[in-house]
């Protein structure tokens, strides 16, 4: 059971590392070159749905064979049988996550007996389906144990588990191609690849389906509250435009949470807080690596500060605080307590408000709160 452990340690530090890659070749080379040597086995190859070709490729492999497969070489069809295979048993809630060539070797249907002949071609023992909603992303080609064992269950279900992970990573790589397509071409796409993202870090979240839209409804209805001579017409405009991505992507670090935490139907204990405490930090790392962003990273980065210095992930308070992080950890309270959540029933928003204005110089900063109630008074929230 120790060396199960060892490699479910290793590949699950994989899975975090690949959320802050946006190379789709970095990212495939990563956790392919990580399966081959945790697994001990002897290749492994992705096969990655093109989007421009509407066709799957072997876009990577690894190990002693693998390395011998050109990337793009090998082309496969929407209607090869085993994408045929998993799309089929999953419009059936069957959901199965693996093939293994030794079950299905003494099988006499026809689509095994194609399946066979792909697993031979691919000299693969193990293909494990990565699914994002009820598409197929990719398919992953496991080889030879190098000391001849099987696979056991315990290893591809894990696989199977990690898949989610490594799905979640390209989707969120391809958005990120995307994004920086789109900065070149037209500036009001910016928005709409921001939506993406945020849709991203719902379809691993579903309990906070909703949530970003409603939040950056809530942060802007407050900001206009914000009347001040400090700021330019154009500074005022540049700031609403931070504000407006930033409270979009405020939780996008939660694509670097295990899923069966954020889904939990329960209190979280002391560990999973840890986890769930370091959404701001992995969010800003991922918006890092785009310039265009620099400004909106804040909000994302300290909307979990308190005015008092209580809150994460520095510690900040009071005027330390940016103004757009302030304003979205109202936003982000409000619509919190509002909300339905496994583990207890929305409050009304009367009693969120009247909750919020108790934290006034607590866990607020009080100008946000005056600014929140004015919009709340007139409507706006």
């Amino acid at each position: 059971m120790e060396v199960i452990a060892d490699y479910k340690k290793e590949l699950a530090k994989a899975a975090k590392q690949m959320i802050l890659i946006h190379r789709i070749d970095t990212l495939a080379k990563l956790i392919l070159r990580t399966i081959v040597k945790i697994l001990k086995i002897e290749h492994a190859s992705l096969i990655l749905y093109d989007r421009n070709r509407d066709a799957y490729v072997a876009y990577s492999s690894s190990g002693k064979i693998g390395l011998k497969i050109p990337k793009g070489l090998i082309r496969i069809s929407k209607d090869n049988p085993i994408i045929r295979y998993f799309i089929e048993n999953r419009m059936k809630n069957l959901n199965y996550d693996y093939i293994l060539s030794r079950q299905i070797s003494s099988l006499s249907d026809p689509l095994y007996k194609e399946i066979k002949e792909q697993l031979f071609l691919y000299n693969a023992q193990a293909c494990i389906p990565g699914f994002f909603r009820d598409k197929i992303i990719f398919t992953l080609f496991l080889g030879k144990k190098e000391n001849g064992t099987d696979f056991t269950p315990d290893e591809l279900e894990f696989m199977s588990a990690l898949s989610s992970d490594v799905v979640m990573a390209i989707q969120n790589a391809w958005l990120f191609q995307d994004l920086n397509d789109q900065l070149y071409k037209n500036n009001r796409l910016f928005l709409q690849t921001a939506l993406a993202l945020s849709s991203a870090i719902e379809a691993k979240d579903p309990y906070t389906r909703g949530h970003a839209e409603r939040v950056t409804y809530y942060s802007l209805a407050i900001a206009e509250e914000l009347k001040s001579s400090k700021y330019t017409p154009h500074e005022e405009k540049k700031l609403l435009e931070s504000l407006r991505i930033s409270s979009l992507l405020h939780d996008i670090g939660k694509i670097g949470i295990p899923e069966y935490i954020l889904n939990k139907n329960d209190f979280l204990n002391e560990e999973e807080l840890k986890q769930i405490h370091r959404h701001p930090l992995i969010g800003a790392n991922i918006l890092s690596k785009i310039d265009e962003f620099q400004e909106p990273i804040l909000g994302v980065k300290y909307h979990h500060e308190r005015h008092d210095g209580l809150g994460y992930p520095e510690g900040l308070k009071g005027e330390e605080i940016p103004l757009i992080a302030r304003v979205i950890a109202v936003a982000d309270t409000f619509d919190a307590i509002t909300t339905n959540r496994p583990y207890r029933q929305a409050t009304t928003k009367d009693k969120a408000a009247i909750l919020i204005e108790k934290e006034k110089n607590k866990q607020f900063h009080p100008i946000i709160v005056d600014a929140f109630l004015s919009a709340y008074k007139k409507n706006k929230l």
